[in-house]
């Protein structure tokens, strides 16, 4: 594939319309595949970007949860504002490029244009092929064809920025990533052609295996159901999410304008929503710790008299006290003799004789074997007698303390609102109200997109589960004995298949793998860091192996060799692939240090592809790098924005390198 043009027209900073001419001309020596933007922050280098993922995927460049309310607020705001605030009523972005099919190059041209409709925008979608509109497929199927063309997974490792590559530079692992290199190492297809062949096989299978036909038939249609639901449910998510955005935006300006308005009311409305809302904290906490008490002992706290005739009770049945009293008169005595722990009271010899009687007298009190509390073990016995004892001296009080402090807060709260009432002025109220209203109207579709979510989970859920039972049917009838004709032969091509599967995966791993430590080693400034390197089947997780056998951990990395990292897989899975694909990449210096932004630029943008276009700012790529960059850059272009215009043209020339400006198409 080459990126022949890029279209611009009235989308960004980007005003009028303007053609960028993006083929590499024929170096003399060695290959120039090199396109290189300069342009300063804010000249609109990442609007390119975003203009090549629009033109090919629409609503799908922005993440699948993004809904078509948030897709439309996302390009009204990118159409042109300029001078006066004038806002262009349409935009538009496209693309014109070379694509190989059956061994023949084709030409095709995206365009896609939104036109304001007031808080609406309409989408119009251009696709042509070799001059003329696509009519293989239906015009309402063009978006498909262009997401099968160039797959949106595919393409996040083609054209990225310095985002993408801190993505993969992290120590998490990502699924998007895992997702994406299946698709891109060609594994995915093979898994389809499996389903596919299911279905074959469950449209012939005999009756003695009708019932796992049947099942497999069923899950298949289960499973192609829920893709619908949850690509529904994602929708209606990324609704709710766009418009509980635009509601607490609306509140939030309500605030602003309730601060306008209010003066020093609305700065002590603050302090006095602060207190109403701590006031309404602390009641909820006092009012479970009464929850609390109300399940455990309080309502014992409700009949004293009850608790004190149990308490008597306890303390008559037999056995109770005795042996306990005996033994504490023993350690009395022995206490009074030795004085050990020390006392400092003056006990007189009346007092050790009054103890001594009472504790003799309980050591021989009788006991009736007919107390309805006899059979109670001591253990039973003390635990009750210390839950009663917890209510005579604990519970009572503490109850009586959370009341005092709830009617405490609870005026604490009158007076906040009353403060409130009164802070919020003549003038205030009407916004005040509004506030309330859009306070609950962001509540409210708070709740609705947790249920919502809720709901996505449970059908990702079901999704992962039938797409498991796909695979055990799939495997088991593949494993199966098949009997005759046509059945036979496909149940040995399943067998086929699966270990195809498995061996296809090993080799790209294997491949995958070299390539990657070989690309590492060629961009890090360690030479040989890296001996060799382990990619999960399952997740892509790589860990990498010194030259000792021993594994190094990604966090164990700088932040330098981080970014090396993911360049390396990037490269890596691009040469894998075998997909000639362009590359176009963004800002891609800003976290490099200076050894390894030369490594960068003299090592990869030559190699990296057929076609690299990258977007650089001048502290990025400056002098010394484009020095060593110029043999490998085919042409370059400036974007110089001009903030009475407030808009960006495009120039031919790198900073303080012109070439002849009338090359650029404008109008």
């Amino acid at each position: 594939m080459i990126l022949r043009t890029i279209e611009i027209e009235n989308f960004g900073l980007y005003a009028g319309r303007q053609t960028l001419d993006l083929v590499p001309r024929r170096g003399t020596s060695r290959p120039t595949p090199v396109i290189l933007f300069g342009g300063r922050n804010g000249a609109g280098k990442t609007t390119l970007l975003e203009a090549v993922r629009l033109a090919l995927y629409g609503k799908l460049a922005l993440g699948h949860r993004v809904g078509q309310a948030e897709y439309e607020e996302h390009l009204l705001a990118r159409m042109h504002v300029g001078a006066g605030g004038h806002v262009a009523g349409s935009a538009s972005v496209g693309m014109e490029f070379d694509y190989a099919e059956a061994g023949r190059i084709h030409r095709y041209r995206v365009i896609r244009r939104w036109t304001a409709k007031g808080k609406k925008a309409v989408e119009t979608l251009i696709l042509e092929k070799d001059g003329r509109p696509v009519d293989s497929v239906p015009r309402e199927e063009w978006h498909h064809f262009l997401q099968e063309l160039i797959p949106p997974g595919v393409s996040q490792l083609f054209f990225f920025d310095g985002e993408k590559i801190a993505e993969i530079a992290r120590d998490d692992v990502d699924d998007g990533l895992a997702d994406a290199v299946r698709g891109l190492l060609g594994i995915e297809m093979v898994g389809r052609l499996r389903t596919d062949l299911g279905l074959f096989m469950a449209r012939r299978e005999n009756k003695e295996g009708a019932a796992a036909a049947s099942r497999l038939k069923t899950v298949i249609d289960e499973l192609d159901h829920t893709d619908r639901m949850v690509a529904d449910m994602q929708e209606v998510v990324a609704e709710l999410t766009s418009r509980r955005m635009g509601q607490v935006r609306a509140a939030a300006n309500l605030r602003q304008r309730f601060a306008a308005e209010g003066g020093d009311a609305a700065s002590q409305r603050a302090k006095f929503e602060a207190t109403r809302d701590e006031a309404r904290h602390q009641l909820a906490r006092r009012e479970t710790e009464l929850r609390e008490l109300a399940g455990g002992l309080l309502p014992f706290a409700m009949a004293p008299k009850t608790v004190q005739r149990l308490t008597a009770a306890l303390s008559r049945s037999a056995g109770t006290g005795a042996a306990e009293a005996a033994v504490l008169r023993e350690r009395l005595l022995a206490w009074r003799g030795t004085g050990d722990p020390p006392r400092s009271a003056q006990w007189k010899e009346g007092h050790w004789r009054d103890l001594d009687a009472f504790l003799a007298a309980e050591g021989y009190a009788p006991s009736s074997g007919d107390e309805p509390l006899s059979d109670l073990g001591a253990n039973e016995r003390a635990s009750l007698l210390h839950h009663l004892r917890e209510v005579r001296e604990t519970t009572v009080a503490r109850s009586a303390l959370i009341a005092s402090e709830m009617d405490r807060l609870g005026g604490r709260l009158r007076d906040a609102e009353a403060n409130l009432v009164r802070a919020s002025g003549q003038g205030a109220a009407l916004i005040g109200q509004e506030i309330g209203l859009a306070d609950s109207q962001v509540s409210a579709t708070e709740a609705e997109l947790k249920a919502r979510e809720e709901e996505l989970k449970g059908l990702e859920f079901k999704r992962t589960t039938l797409r498991r039972e796909r695979e055990r049917l799939l495997k088991a009838q593949a494993e199966a004995q098949a009997t005759q004709g046509r059945t036979a032969l496909a149940g040995r091509i399943g067998q086929v298949l699966e270990r195809y599967e498995e061996r296809l995966l090993e080799s790209k791993l294997a491949t995958l793998q070299a390539e990657f430590v070989r690309r590492f080693n060629h961009l890090a400034r360690k030479g040989g860091f890296v001996a060799d390197a382990r990619i999960d089947r399952n997740t892509f997780a790589t860990t990498l192996i010194d030259q000792d056998g021993r594994e190094i951990a990604k966090s164990a990395l700088s932040a330098g060799e981080k970014q090396v990292y993911a360049i390396a897989m990037l490269w890596a899975l691009a040469h894998t692939s075998g997909r000639a694909l362009p590359m176009i990449i963004d800002t891609p210096l800003a976290r490099l240090d200076s050894e390894h932004r030369r490594t960068f630029v003299e090592r990869y943008l030559p190699e990296a592809s057929h076609q690299v276009i990258v977007l650089s700012t001048d502290t990025e790529v400056d002098d010394p790098l484009l020095r060593r960059l110029r043999p490998a850059v085919s042409h370059t272009y400036r974007l110089d924005y001009d903030p009475e215009r407030r808009a960006t043209s495009a120039h031919r020339g790198y900073f303080g390198d012109e070439e002849a400006a009338d090359a650029v198409h404008q109008n």
